[in-house]
């Protein structure tokens, strides 16, 4: 009872002390905390799971549309694509170079940072698990493990700790063993290396980070803000692109550009391309293009292409021949050359242009000469003025492809067993006004099969938006365009027309029986007249100038009568052609040329929609091929592949290897009994089922062990 009493006045006495030292040690952590709390918090929040998984997912989504998204192409094909209020808000947003954006360079920055600070912050806690064996236990934290058992052996501490420790070595764990008065107890472990995949899967993380942020082209944009260099936007030589736009071999470290090479020439720049420019970066070394060479399959797709270079350094002047494939680029130093595209390396055109468009004076002298287009060559991508009555217009060739192919709707009828079909070369260019307005035009330059008939086809669009529309001229005997144009010209002459509208006239009234003079020389006059009608517009031509000319009431019967005598003057025209053409018009026309003449009467009727002062057609051409390559310097690639291989090991580590332990208690038996007294349990962080069967097993080995012990 004193003890007690004694023991409460000692707590009595002991209370103001113990209360000051708590409030010293309050005043501490206080004054740390405004030491140090900011710090902590800063800490606390780069390295925070948070933070790192949103980093994660907004890195992810934009990697998507920057894969969904083609990257670095001209403005003018984003325009065409979206359109200008989306253009507008994809640039503000700097979605067409995302992987260089001031955004996209902070968000890896801000995951580097956040994921160095993961790593400062819990690599001195993974080592002390790491190497930590964890003796200090007690039995009763044992029992309570869901995998655990107890024993009985007649052995004493030692030699049982011995058989254990043993075992355990043969199942690959490492133990450590403590002795406190007779207890013995033993830890062990093994898979503490998988601790090391978190550090492996944060360190590659900040390695490709690194990589990615060294490889970009971000300095590009610091020096372009800084005023030191200016992205060219003008279609220039690239020896007429100034020095503000240009990059000597060694002042950018890495870049990704483009080079396209004609056969027989050599370059030694590649253009990188910059938002709505571009800038010429030098190379340390010229490629030389021998020969291209590209196969098809049958359907006229692109089968495989390569080609044959020479590359030659500037320094040394050495040279080497290799072939360039697809899939298979030439590495060469630190650059890696790629073959990534083919085009037209200017090619020769042959051109004959008939002109379309019918002149004001169409009914004067001088209207004949409209028809007449001296044969000329020019090469693609180059520009010619060509002269015409209807005024000067700039003829731009574009592109020149040596075949297209395109759906085939007749695939699997029998007809033709290809899904594709290939519909010849094509030429693409543009005719553009004094104003500046262009007509963009495809011809291709076989004929086209339509119901059994051939047709040339030519497709116009104002706009690149757009799509094309056809017009469809069709061949003559000889698959030509000849006798079409000969039909036009012949009706835009009028001494011509005069003529056969007379002897047309003539011929009409006479079979009637009204042989007048005076009445030939009006009907003439408006067979004429709705000739050159037809000739500028078609049949809407001729009906929107009855409609203006005549009374409503009266405009039906005109109407019928003014077609009839169209009909009549446009078949005598066409049979004019025809006996140009050598045929005997009295015996031999055939259903061909009868089917020829409905065809050729609908292409005039909406030839007006063509709007374009004349019509090309290639008679022949010198093919030229271009090579494109996609050259880059990406020395950061090797930290990029040494980050992979650190990143599939850290996973494998983390999800396949599990870090387990085994506690075993040994203590001695009592005084009246031999031996000692075993407790043992486990736990594993992952795959408890299999833990679970690996501690069973060792259980069995301890119990069929005791057993043969009792025997």
């Amino acid at each position: 009872m004193s003890n007690e009493i004694k023991s409460d006045t000692q707590q009595q006495e002991e209370a103001p002390a113990a209360a000051s030292l708590q409030k010293q040690a309050i005043e501490r952590e206080r004054s740390n905390l405004k030491e140090h709390g900011l710090l902590k918090v800063l800490l606390s929040f780069l390295g925070s799971m948070e933070l790192a998984i949103s980093l994660f997912v907004i890195i992810a989504i934009a990697s998507i549309i920057g894969t969904i998204l083609q990257q670095n192409q001209d403005y003018n094909t984003y325009i065409v694509k979206f359109g200008p209020f989306w253009f507008e808000v994809f640039r503000s947003m700097e979605l067409f170079d995302i992987y260089s954006s001031w955004w996209f360079v902070l968000l890896l920055g801000f995951l580097l940072v956040s994921t160095a600070t993961c790593i400062y912050r819990y690599t001195p806690t993974i080592i002390r698990e790491w190497r930590q064996f964890r003796l200090k236990v007690s039995s009763k934290s044992l029992k309570l493990m869901h995998s655990s058992g107890s024993w009985n052996t007649k052995n004493s501490p030692d030699e049982a700790a011995e058989f254990i420790k043993e075992k355990l070595r043969n199942g690959g764990y490492q133990s450590r063993q403590k002795n406190e008065q007779g207890v013995i107890t033993i830890a062990a472990k093994k898979g503490a290396v998988n601790r090391l995949g978190y550090l492996f899967t944060h360190g590659a993380i900040i390695i490709i980070c690194l990589s990615a942020l060294y490889d970009g082209n971000f300095n590009l944009k610091l020096r372009e803000v800084a005023g030191q260099l200016k992205p060219e936007t003008r279609d220039l030589f690239a020896s007429q692109v100034p020095d503000i736009s240009r990059l000597k071999a060694d002042e950018n470290h890495a870049f990704r550009g483009n080079a396209s090479i004609p056969e027989g020439n050599t370059t030694g720049l590649v253009f990188l391309q910059m938002r709505n420019g571009y800038l010429v970066q030098e190379l340390p070394f010229t490629i030389s293009l021998n020969e291209f060479r590209i196969e098809h399959y049958d359907s006229g797709m692109p089968k495989s292409f390569e080609s044959d270079v020479v590359i030659e350094d500037k320094e040394t002047g050495e040279k080497i021949s290799k072939t360039v494939e697809v899939n298979h680029p030439l590495i060469y130093k630190d650059f890696a050359i790629y073959q990534a595209s083919f085009e037209d390396g200017g090619s020769i055109m042959d051109i004959q242009a008939w002109p379309m468009a019918v002149p004001d004076n169409a009914g004067s002298a001088e209207a004949a000469e409209a028809f007449k287009i001296t044969p000329f060559k020019q090469v693609i991508g180059e520009s010619k003025v060509i002269k015409t009555p209807a005024g000067d217009y700039k003829l731009e060739l574009a592109e020149f492809k040596i075949s297209n192919v395109q759906p085939n709707p007749k695939a699997g009828t029998g007809e033709n067993e290809h899904k594709f079909k290939n519909m010849g070369p094509s030429l693409t260019f543009r005719i553009r006004d004094s104003s500046g307005q262009a007509q963009e035009f495809i011809n291709y330059l076989n004929p086209s099969t339509q119901e059994g008939r051939f047709f040339f086809l030519s497709g116009v669009r104002s706009t690149a938006a757009e799509p094309f529309r056809y017009l469809f001229i069709p061949a003559d005997d000889d698959i030509s365009l000849k006798r079409f144009f000969d039909f036009r010209a012949l009706l835009g002459n009028p001494v011509e027309m005069q003529r056969i509208a007379e002897k047309t006239a003539a011929m009409s009234l006479q079979s009637a029986g009204v042989p007048d003079a005076k009445m030939i020389a009006q009907m003439a006059i408006v067979m004429q007249k709705l000739a050159e009608l037809f000739n500028q517009g078609g049949f809407d031509r001729v009906l929107n100038d009855i409609n203006d000319n005549v009374p409503e009431d009266k405009q039906k019967d005109v109407s019928d009568s003014y077609f009839k005598v169209l009909q009549t003057i446009l078949g005598t025209v066409y049979l004019e052609v025809l006996q140009g053409e050598g045929v005997d018009i009295e015996n031999s026309i055939t259903l061909a040329q009868e089917q020829y003449y409905d065809d050729m009467v609908n292409t005039m009727g909406v030839v007006s929609n063509y709007k374009a002062p004349f019509f090309l057609q290639v008679k022949s051409f010198e093919h030229k091929e271009a090579s494109g390559f996609q050259i880059t310097k990406a020395p950061g690639k090797d930290l990029v592949y040494l980050g992979c291989i650190l990143l599939c090991v850290g996973i494998v580590l983390m999800f396949y290897v599990a870090h387990k332990r085994i506690w075993i208690i040994i203590t001695p038996a009592v005084e009246s009994e031999s031996g000692s007294r075993l407790i043992a349990a486990g736990s594993g962080d992952r795959h408890q089922n299999e833990f679970a069967m690996e501690f069973k097993a060792f259980s069995q080995l301890l119990d069929k062990h005791f057993m043969e012990e009792k025997s």
